[in-house]
C-alpha cells in the first residue's frame, strides 16, 4: 500500500525557513569577507608611504593599523561565538556550535593580548593605558596560544566538519569542487602553522631572524588567513550569491 504524499510546506513557514538559510549563509560569507579583508588592508598600507611590511600580522597592532587589525579579530571573533552551527550528534566528540565558539574565543583573544614589543604599552612602558590593562605577565603567550586554538579550530572546521555535508561521491561539480576546496584549505592551514614553528625548531633563533628579512611569519599568517577566509566562503555559496546578483544587474 503506497503511503500517503507529504503535505506541502505551507508557504509562511518555507519562507521562515528560506530567510533562515540565507541568514545563515550571509554569516559564512561575513566571516570569508572579513578574513580577506584583514592581511589585504594590511598589504595596501605596506605598499603606501609611510607604511611598511611587518615581521608580521600581529605587529600591526603596533602601527596606524592597530584599530583596523583589532576590529575585524574582533568582528571574526564576535561571528564564530554567536554562530550557531549544528548541535553535536550522537557519538559526536564536538559540534559546529562550540568549535566556533572556542575559534572566536581566540580570534577575540589575539585582539586583546598583543604581541610583545619592547617599549609599549602593558610592557617596558609603565604608565600606559591598553587593551592589556597594565597585565604585564603574559608576554606572548596568551597571543600565540589564542592564535594557534583559533587555527587549529579553522582546520578542523576545513578537513572535518565542513566536508561532512559535501559527498565526494555526488555527481554534481559544485559540490565535488567544495568538498575538495575545504580539504586544501585545511591542510594548507596546518602546514602554514608547521612553517611558522618549524625554523625555531630546527635552527632556533639564529635562522628565525635570518629568515625574518623575509617576513616569513607574515606570509605564513597571510596563507593561512586567505585559507580559512575561502572555505569560509565556499561554505557560505558566496559564489551562487554573486551570480544571482551578477544576473540581477544583467536583467535590470
Amino acid at each position: 500500500m503506497n503511503s500517503a504524499p507529504a503535505a506541502p510546506t505551507p508557504p509562511a513557514r518555507q519562507e521562515d525557513e528560506n530567510a533562515l538559510v540565507i541568514s545563515f549563509l550571509a554569516v559564512r560569507q561575513a566571516l570569508g569577507y572579513l578574513g580577506y579583508l584583514l592581511p589585504l588592508s594590511l598589504l595596501a598600507y605596506a605598499v603606501t608611504s609611510p607604511g611598511r611590511l611587518e615581521p608580521s600580522i600581529s605587529d600591526f597592532y603596533y602601527t596606524p593599523m592597530g584599530d583596523i587589525l583589532v576590529g575585524i579579530l574582533v568582528a571574526i571573533g564576535i561571528f564564530l561565538v554567536t554562530y550557531t552551527g549544528f548541535e553535536r550528534k550522537p557519538g559526536e566528540f564536538l559540534s559546529d556550535r562550540w568549535l566556533a565558539r572556542i575559534a572566536g574565543a581566540g580570534a577575540i583573544g589575539v585582539a586583546l593580548f598583543p604581541v610583545h614589543r619592547a617599549g609599549y604599552c602593558g610592557f617596558d612602558a609603565p604608565g600606559h593605558d591598553c587593551l592589556l590593562f597594565g597585565m604585564t605577565w603574559h608576554r606572548n603567550y596568551l597571543h600565540f596560544g589564542s592564535a594557534t586554538l583559533f587555527f587549529l579550530c579553522m582546520a578542523i572546521f576545513c578537513l572535518v566538519q565542513f566536508p561532512k555535508g559535501e559527498s565526494v561521491e555526488r555527481s554534481r561539480n559544485e559540490p565535488l569542487a567544495r568538498y575538495y576546496t575545504y580539504l586544501t584549505c585545511g591542510w594548507l592551514i596546518i602546514l602554514g602553522l608547521i612553517g611558522q614553528a618549524l625554523p625555531r625548531l630546527i635552527g632556533g633563533a639564529a635562522l628565525h631572524a635570518s629568515l625574518s628579512r623575509f617576513h616569513y611569519i607574515f606570509w605564513l599568517e597571510t596563507l593561512c588567513v586567505l585559507a580559512f577566509a575561502t572555505a569560509w566562503l565556499a561554505k557560505g555559496r558566496a559564489l551562487t550569491t554573486i551570480g544571482k546578483a551578477v544576473r540581477r544587474v544583467r536583467g535590470g
